[in-house]
């Protein structure tokens, strides 16, 4: 006799009581070695469920869906057939009670009251979407300021600081005019004044008047006066600023700062030679044991000389900070 044979003569023989899908389950279980929590483990389900379905205990499941499920599966983990089962559960299951069908309520628009109690026309709800977009755009410009002014470069000129000389005040001495000489002299130069005595002896001349001037001579111009000029303003001599020249230096590194750097120099021993702010106009010099590690803060404005020979800061400079080693 074959073992759906035995199943279906189970479930459905007149001459012994129809045992349950529980009943043979737990009976093939048996058979097979395993223990409830055997079960347990490979179905994913709990101890209580799987007694449940051993005992026909179907009100302690889900539902009558998952218990057909959980049929299924119990039959094919034990290499049952599992359609007797499920055929014998469609007959004795208990009638789950149908679900009432909810009312479909009709898609209607509610009406938005005011606080006091008024209906809210179509201006409440336009300047409620007026109102966010003019917060909107409020931030939307606050952020586009913030952007724009903290990441804005900052451009710094280096301008070379020359010393000029104080000007000096210039101070005009007006020139003395010549005094004027009552007598004529014998070349009279053209355009002064031409001094005649009237002759005394004509008729009609009144004599003249003691301590009066003489008379000026008919058609006589007097000489435009001379203009003075001031005198000319003394221009400063432009201010050369002379390159750094290599001098004698004691060290094998020297730096020659021609405006304010941060120079920083360590040997190969980690000791450091130099760490300080140069002013513009002097020079450092050091002597330790190569390789000589170097930085040097404004590259662009600074020379550098390697055992007397001038080295090349432009290849090594990245923005205006000189890192480079000597060996």
């Amino acid at each position: 006799m074959s073992q759906d044979t035995t199943q279906s003569d189970l479930l459905q023989s007149p001459a012994s009581p129809p045992s349950s899908p529980g009943a043979i389950l737990a009976l093939h279980r048996e058979q097979a070695g395993l223990s409830v929590n055997d079960v347990s483990a490979k179905l994913k389900l709990s101890r209580r469920q799987i007694e449940a379905l051993e005992s026909d205990d179907y009100q302690a499941l889900p539902g009558n869906t998952f218990v057909r499920g959980f049929v299924r599966n119990y039959a094919r983990l034990l290499e049952i057939e599992p359609q007797p089962l499920v055929h014998y559960l469609d007959n004795h299951l208990p009638k789950e009670p149908s679900q009432a069908a909810l009312p479909r309520l009709r898609d209607e628009v509610l009406p938005v009251l005011r606080p006091d109690g008024g209906r809210a026309g179509l201006s409440f709800g336009l300047a409620i979407v007026a109102g966010l977009g003019i917060v909107g755009l409020i931030a939307g410009a606050y952020w586009l300021y913030d952007k724009s002014t903290r990441f804005e470069p900052q451009l710094t000129v280096n301008t070379p600081s020359v010393d000029m000389p104080p000007l000096e005040p210039v101070v005009v001495v007006p020139q003395a005019s010549a005094p004027v000489d009552t007598a004529v002299p014998a070349a009279q130069p053209a355009g002064e004044v031409q001094v005649v005595p009237p002759p005394a002896n004509l008729p009609g001349n009144p004599p003249a008047a003691p301590g009066a001037n003489p008379a000026l001579a008919v058609g006589a111009t007097p000489a435009p006066a001379s203009p003075t000029l001031p005198a000319p303003v003394p221009q400063p001599a432009p201010v050369a600023v002379p390159a750094a020249v290599p001098e004698p230096s004691t060290g094998d590194v020297r730096v020659v700062a021609r405006q304010e750097s941060w120079v920083q120099i360590t040997d190969a021993t980690g000791k450091r030679l130099v760490n300080e702010l140069v002013p513009a106009g002097q020079s450092r010099s050091v002597a330790g044991k190569p390789p000589y590690r170097i930085r040097i803060g404004n590259g662009h404005q600074t020379q550098l000389f390697y055992k007397g020979k001038p080295t090349d800061l432009t290849p090594y400079i990245r923005v205006d900070v000189a890192n480079l080693e000597l060996n």
